[in-house]
């Protein structure tokens, strides 16, 4: 088995000719037979009808070969009963190409929501994708999902046990309508382990607490927000429930969907800056989570560090209107390390010229300690810029 390939998976891509011209924008992922799937969707009432399909199609427990669809460009959200019988038409066109069982297709989409998706021209593009099928092609597939974004994310790593290797390898794509529970997101992550499906659903969950869960640009959320992590089990390493190597490969896991959220917040739609949102001593959990999200999402707070301000009375005001909150005399607030507030006031010690050079740092650290308690939470953003609403007021056009 050589270096990052996943035994077990192959992949191939091809285009639709339709959002993006002649760019590879359809993805199929090929499963071998005793794969485990695990996938966590959208939050939003509003799910797009490839969500809906994908869900129905887990629920049915078949044996064999599974796919992965995937179609950048089109959500194929918002379209009623054609958009649902769209899904119908190309999966069950998929299933008599590949010989594969209905319901062991799963189908993802992102792009653009309420237009109807060119049925025709994706089925041949499927088909297309599934001839073109490789086990080495990762960089290709992790382009084909892109929307907004700049840049493919992909990242790959490799854990030993004995004489034997694990190999981790995952890609993303979204940088736009990024928020909690997801967003405009799709993220698939694949391991050669052979983890049974209820570890793989504990270690999903696990890891996206502190990955996608933990990241907003703009706190919008997108009816197709997809993460799939699949175990094929075709490095012949079992992992047994509470052994060291459980803990080895969670750990793992759970980095790499960490490095994949950063990824996206990097090359969000026009950002320029990492800002990261660290609250500490906080009353409870939620109290910790309220205050970093609200800060993480003001406007005010995200357009200022844009501007190289250094502008503490913006992060004060935001941590004042949470509702948890009805005492920031205990309030303290550090830029990169550099005293802004103590306790609910300008810190003596603070200094404007030291201040708004570092605000001018690529990375941002926003340190808030409400003197409430013990609990910690943190939330990776991006600052707001006037890219972000060209891109957004320009979409569809």
């Amino acid at each position: 088995m050589k270096k990052n390939q996943i035994s077990g998976v192959s992949l191939g891509t091809a285009s639709s000719h339709t959002r993006y011209g002649d760019r590879d924008d359809v993805l199929v992922i090929s499963l071998e037979a005793g794969s485990n799937v695990s996938c966590k969707f959208t939050s939003n009432t509003f799910k797009a009808a490839p969500v809906k399909q994908a869900i129905k199609n887990l629920e049915t427990k078949t044996k064999g070969e599974k796919y992965l669809l995937v179609n950048a460009g089109n959500a194929n959200a918002g379209n009623g009963k054609k958009g649902e019988q769209d899904v119908t038409n190309y999966c069950s066109h998929f299933s008599k190409t590949s010989s594969c069982d209905f319901n062991n297709i799963l189908p993802f989409s992102t792009g653009v929501i309420g237009e109807n998706l060119d049925v025709e021209a994706h089925k041949k593009a499927f088909d297309k994708a599934l001839k073109n099928n490789k086990a080495t092609n990762w960089n290709k597939a992790s382009k084909a999902i892109l929307t907004t974004d700049t840049k493919p994310k992909l990242l790959k790593r490799t854990i030993k046990s004995g004489s034997k290797e694990i190999n981790l390898i995952g890609f993303a794509k979204g940088s736009g309508m990024i928020g909690p529970d997801f967003a405009t997101l799709l993220s698939f992550v694949f391991t050669d382990a052979e983890i049974s499906q209820s570890l793989l659903d504990k270690i999903h969950s696990e890891s996206l607490k502190d990955s996608f869960d933990a990241i907003t640009i703009d706190g919008d959320t997108s009816p197709n927000d997809s993460s799939c992590l699949v175990a094929t089990g075709g490095s012949g390493v079992k992992i047994k429930k509470s052994s060291q190597l459980e803990i080895t490969i969670k750990k793992e896991i759970k980095a790499l969907f960490k490095e994949l959220a950063k990824l996206l917040v990097v090359d969000a739609e026009g950002a320029t800056k990492f800002i990261s949102v660290n609250v500490q001593n906080a009353k409870n959990e939620n109290q910790a989570k309220e205050v970093a999200f609200t800060v993480a999402l003001s406007p005010l707070v995200k357009t200022a560090m844009f501007g190289n301000d250094a502008n503490w009375g913006r992060i004060l005001a935001a941590v004042g209107r949470c509702k948890s909150i009805d005492d920031i005399s205990k309030t303290s607030i550090r830029i990169n390390n550099l005293p802004m507030v103590n306790k609910g006031s300008k810190s003596k010690s603070h200094s404007e010229k030291s201040a708004s050079k570092a605000v001018k740092k690529k990375n941002i650290k926003i340190d808030i300690d409400l003197g409430l308690g013990k609990k910690t939470h943190q939330v990776n953003t991006s600052d707001f810029s006037e890219d972000y609403v060209l891109i957004n007021s320009e979409y569809r056009s």
